[in-house]
């Protein structure tokens, strides 16, 4: 599986996971999703290509969604996958700060009774919640991908450190 690395930032919990593959991205998120429970908020940063639709399959999988039917929404901003626990997966792409975000429900986009997950999370950081899990995702090589996880608040502080448990660490 993929390798990690821990340091510690500003009190939160820090780590970054080097995926070798799609396949290790996936399972990684898949990892994660198995964490999460309603009311948790994951916001994912990296370039064009990173990995984190990839990243959002897994973790899909892991909420018991099927992977395939997840979708970058890109166009059209946002889509909810229903399942026990429902994920809302957002697309900040072309959204450019709180201005831009205006629009969104926030009250149902945050829903107590789901788990959010936001693509382009930077862009919107205004208008994100104190508590979340954050993922930076960069390119290493043409198959690895460079994961930072940075915890936000306490529950996502527990989230890292469970999802540091579950992959092979190296220093």
């Amino acid at each position: 599986m993929a390798d990690a690395v821990r340091s510690s930032r500003k009190g939160s919990s820090t780590f970054e996971v080097v995926t070798k593959s799609v396949e290790e991205t996936q399972q990684l998120g898949e990892q994660l999703g198995r964490l999460l429970r309603p009311g948790d908020v994951v916001g994912l940063c990296g370039e064009l290509g990173s990995g984190k639709t990839t990243f959002i399959q897994g973790l899909a999988k892991g909420l018991g969604i099927d992977p395939g039917a997840v979708r970058s929404p890109t166009f059209i901003l946002m889509r909810e996958y229903p399942a026990p626990v429902p994920l809302i997966h957002l697309d900040g792409y072309r959204l450019e700060g709180a201005p831009s975000a205006v629009w969104l429900d926030v009250e149902w986009v945050f829903d107590p009774k789901k788990v959010t997950v936001i693509e382009w999370a930077d862009r919107i950081a205004d208008s994100l919640p104190e508590a979340y899990l954050e993922l930076r995702f960069s390119h290493k090589t043409t198959n690895q991908r460079g994961i930072s996880v940075i915890a936000h608040g306490s529950r996502p502080e527990q989230l890292s450190k469970e999802l540091a448990g579950k992959t092979q660490l190296s220093r």
